[in-house]
């Protein structure tokens, strides 16, 4: 029993089990530091959730390759697991292209973040408030209460428009008011409304003016700079506009409807025949 064991044990090469112990060693320990580094470097620019995902990802692909090392230095042929694995890797990148598509376009839109979670934004043909994002997808609540998920890969190939990317927003409109009508004075009330107005910011100023001579108005435009949280340049746009509305009635100026005035060359004759003189040719004409 004894010299059997003795015997197997000379038969095995520990020099070549020695180096597969120091290839298992020393990969582990640098997969395990590679992962800490990635970890510290990730960890600035993508949420945490996030670089711990990846990170363990990267961890147990580094492991799997020192195994292969492991086991090729110890003389196990691994031609056929390579094989094996290349053609199950393109069965699978042909299937979940879509998948891996969406996967890195997340990560570009989290390490870029062009909008964050309660950011009002338009994404191709949708508009809403963003409520959660995820590696793979985006879900938006659109203004309408609808719910819509929207993948990553499509989200990065469009135009974004973060609505809550600034500080303040600019809101616009024309008001149009008669050409009879006195435009300084039309400038003063629209202006009064604006300086009382407590969502109008002072820096940058407000706008207030003549931007068009229309076919039926003068269009006086504008434009004040509003404090972009809680949704307060739409409240303000909606005050602000029934606010002017209510001065500007109050002054007495008249906001036109659109109307064309036709002007003739040449003086038009109109002859009427009044019907008393059709009535009494119709009795000669009879009696005869």
């Amino acid at each position: 029993m004894l010299e059997s064991i003795v015997s197997y044990m000379s038969g095995i090469d520990w020099i070549l089990i020695a180096k597969a112990v120091a290839v298992a060693v020393a990969g582990l320990t640098i997969s395990w530091l590679l992962r800490l580094i990635l970890f510290k470097v990730l960890v600035r620019a993508l949420p945490v959730k996030l670089v711990r995902m990846i990170t363990r990802i990267i961890y147990y692909v580094l492991v799997f390759l020192v195994l292969v090392s492991v086991l090729g230095t110890i003389g196990i042929d691994l031609t056929g697991l390579v094989v094996a694995g290349g053609v199950v890797g393109i069965i699978l990148g042909f299937a979940l292209q879509n998948t891996v598509a969406n996967l890195f376009s997340g990560l570009f839109l989290q390490w870029e973040k062009p909008f964050k979670i309660g950011n009002g934004v338009k994404i191709g043909g949708i508009e809403g408030i963003v409520i959660d994002q995820s590696i793979l997808s985006t879900r938006i609540r659109g203004y309408d209460g609808v719910i819509h998920r929207v993948p990553n890969y499509t989200i990065f190939q469009s135009e974004i428009t973060n609505y809550h990317g600034s500080v303040a927003r600019r809101v616009d409109f024309r008001i149009g008011i008669a050409y009879r009508e006195d435009a300084e004075k039309a400038y003063n009330v629209i202006k009064a409304v604006l300086d009382q107005h407590p969502y109008v910011l002072a820096d940058p100023p407000p706008d207030v003016f003549v931007v068009e001579l229309a076919s039926s108005s003068v269009d006086i435009m504008v434009r004040a700079w509003i404090p972009n949280v809680d949704g307060l340049p739409w409240k303000a746009r909606m005050e602000l506009l029934w606010l002017i509305k209510k001065a500007i009635d109050e002054a007495g100026i008249e906001i036109p409807f659109i109307q064309t005035d036709i002007w003739f060359r040449t003086p038009l004759k109109i002859e009427a025949t009044s019907l008393c003189n059709k009535d009494e040719n119709v009795d000669g004409s009879s009696s005869k």
